[in-house]
């Protein structure tokens, strides 16, 4: 699955702050613990996040298995650079030291991240496999875009809904914290989610 529109020209093409002190998206975690995703035992999530993760257990699994992937997407893409995305999950931190300090590295792991829950999030919806969502009825029959027509076939994602789940899910942090750090974090979130809805058909 190629979970980046343009490979690592999506590292490249998204204009995003990279002052952001450390990595502290906790939810990453979620890759790590399997598709029983248990709540209580990601660490450092607030109090918004918790309560969607309860809520919504099977949009947590399916985000638990995004991460997986682009991660492993992640990996693909770098493996010939010096920051490949190798996982430590040490100190509670997914990325290793590197990602302690200001960098572009971080930025790009934060736009992604978002970018991704998008992703999943939409392709499970068309998929019908949450109950929190359904094929969007409005994309039916034939429609146009920058490269000419085209034909929907079946459902298709359901992108609104995968848009506003990830920005009170991913957000949640940041929102409550409000500091310069978390302002740069949310503005590379935004990045994600915007190149994601640009890019809304990638490729698998």
């Amino acid at each position: 699955m190629n979970l980046l529109p343009s490979g690592i020209c999506f590292y490249l093409s998204v204009a995003m702050c990279w002052l952001t002190a450390e990595v502290d998206a906790s939810w990453w975690y979620m890759g790590t613990l399997g598709s029983q995703v248990m709540c209580d035992n990601i660490p450092g999530l607030v109090n918004k996040q918790r309560q969607l993760c309860r809520q919504h257990p099977k949009v947590m699994q399916a985000i638990g298995a995004g991460m997986k992937d682009w991660i492993s997407e992640c990996q693909h893409q770098f493996r010939n650079h010096r920051w490949n995305c190798n996982t430590t999950a040490r100190d509670h931190n997914l990325f290793g030291r590197l990602l302690l300090r200001s960098s572009r590295e971080v930025a790009f792991m934060y736009a992604i991240s978002s970018a991704g829950v998008v992703y999943t999030l939409a392709r499970a919806c068309s998929q019908g496999e949450l109950d929190s969502c359904s094929c969007d009825p409005t994309k039916k029959g034939s429609s146009q875009d920058a490269k000419g027509s085209f034909d929907w076939g079946g459902c298709s994602d359901h992108v609104e809904h995968a848009m506003r789940f990830s920005q009170g899910f991913v957000d949640a942090k940041e929102k409550k914290e409000r500091d310069a750090r978390a302002l740069m974090n949310l503005h590379n979130n935004r990045a994600g989610r915007k190149v994601r809805t640009c890019h809304h058909t990638w490729t698998e």
